[in-house]
């Protein structure tokens, strides 16, 4: 009888082991871009500069110690925004079992230096996909900026499935939507996958 006992108490812990191993874990990491931007690199969709022929519109996107939200650093997105058009965007790859249904969910903070509620003047937006994103139409919409001044935070969930794809991308950025130069700050950005 003890034997029994300890045999089905044996199988129970391996069976918790086996599991342990096989199932995905949570994936949960934060940036504040204290050592660089680490995974993260930088893009845009942008149009020509009719005012300087051949080239694109002037966009930046550079690490700061002016001012941060969380540390002493954060990421400075620039843009000109004469022509109404743009978007920029920090992204970064992440290894994830195919096949697999996910949650993944993003939060970032962003600064303004003004509230304007009248004058819409950029989006703020991101993607979650199983592709690199490279055009502002891949890209859902959070709202706009300028909703305060100073920092606020942003969310967004997605669940989707990876089908045969071994990395999800996460990207956080801004879109114009005003034709003026703008300028604003990205920092702290937390992903969590959770496999459902």
């Amino acid at each position: 009888m003890r034997l029994k006992t300890y045999s089905i108490i044996g199988i129970f812990i391996a069976l918790i082991i086996i599991g342990f191993y096989l199932y995905p874990k949570p994936f949960v990491t934060n940036e504040s871009f204290e050592s660089g931007l680490g995974e993260w690199s930088k893009d845009a969709h942008v149009p020509l500069d009719p005012n300087n022929p051949g080239h694109y519109v002037f966009w930046n996107i550079s690490r700061t110690n002016s001012l941060a939200y969380s540390g002493s650093y954060s990421l400075n997105f620039s843009i000109d925004g004469r022509q109404d058009d743009g978007t920029i965007w920090i992204e970064r790859r992440i290894p994830v079992k195919p096949y697999s249904n996910i949650q993944v969910k993003v939060s970032f903070h962003l600064y303004s230096e003004s509230e304007n509620q009248v004058n819409i003047i950029a989006g703020v937006v991101v993607f979650v996909g199983t592709y690199d994103p490279e055009v502002e139409d891949n890209f859902q919409s959070l709202g706009q900026a300028n909703q305060v001044s100073g920092w606020k935070e942003y969310n967004y969930i997605a669940s989707l499935n990876t089908s045969s794809s071994d990395e999800v991308w996460v990207a956080v950025g801004i879109t114009v939507l005003w034709e003026t130069y703008m300028n604003y700050y990205i920092d702290s950005v937390t992903i969590h996958i959770i496999y459902e």
